[in-house]
């Protein structure tokens, strides 16, 4: 069932119905992708929601903004990013764990609140067929290059960097943790450990015992504490000896 348990042949349809039992669980606890939209929800094709030129991007930078009360303009964006990633990673991650197919990132769409936010993605059920580390960060890098591309095209940070990526790395450890919260079998440190070297930017997250009891830390800021609502619970500030007081 899981990518730490060894399994025999004539067990596994009984495991992979324990897996979609997991999967369900963690529905619950995150938000998993959707294959509609709500009534005060709009769906939008990813790349039309990445267009720099179009109206939804900006309009979801502009709304981190306002809501933040932020002077950096750096903040809005990379929260962007910080969102998106979130909503990747609770899409994927778990399908990883518990050895089934990622579901196809090929034709998401982003589905828009009312607030212009991201709120969810919307896939369409159809499998990717992938099921290893590498697979997974293609699906995933994906999906987040023209997020990237278009939020530096819109005045934030260059399409590479850290702080964009960190999220989409950093933020399975995270998924992984509630997925550990759940009382899932399988080994999660084993797993956050894989995906982390499958990226290829290893440095962007910490896998090792922390003083408050976590396991996982980001390496990058998402940038909400600018706003003075405090900090992440595996924010890199949290250790940090320049964080504000």
């Amino acid at each position: 069932m899981t990518r730490a348990m060894i399994t025999m042949p004539c067990e596994m349809g009984a495991m992979r119905d324990d897996s979609r039992v997991w999967l369900h669980r963690c529905s619950e606890v995150m938000p998993r992708p959707l294959s509609s939209a709500g009534p005060d929800d709009v769906l939008v094709e990813w790349r039309e929601y990445c267009d720099p030129d179009g109206p939804w991007l900006r309009a979801c930078v502009e709304e981190w903004q306002r809501q933040g009360h932020f002077r950096h303009h750096r903040a809005g964006t990379v929260l962007v990013t910080y969102g998106a990633a979130w909503l990747v990673a609770c899409a994927t991650v778990p399908e990883y764990h518990f050895g089934e197919p990622l579901p196809s990132l090929a034709n998401a769409r982003a589905v828009i609140d009312e607030h212009g936010l991201l709120a969810h993605l919307s896939l369409t059920g159809e499998d990717s067929g992938v099921t290893d580390a590498d697979g997974w960060w293609a699906e995933v890098s994906g999906l987040f290059t023209p997020l990237t591309e278009g939020l530096a095209a819109l005045g934030g940070p260059p399409a590479h960097s850290d702080q964009y990526w960190g999220n989409a790395v950093g933020l399975t450890g995270d998924v992984l943790r509630r997925i550990e919260s759940l009382g899932a079998p399988g080994d999660v440190r084993a797993t956050a450990d894989l995906l982390r070297k499958a990226s290829g930017r290893e440095h962007l997250v910490s896998l090792r015992d922390f003083p408050d009891g976590s396991w996982s830390r980001r390496r990058t800021c998402c940038q909400w504490w600018r706003s003075g609502s405090g900090y992440c619970g595996d924010c890199v500030l949290q250790d940090s000896p320049s964080r504000a007081r």
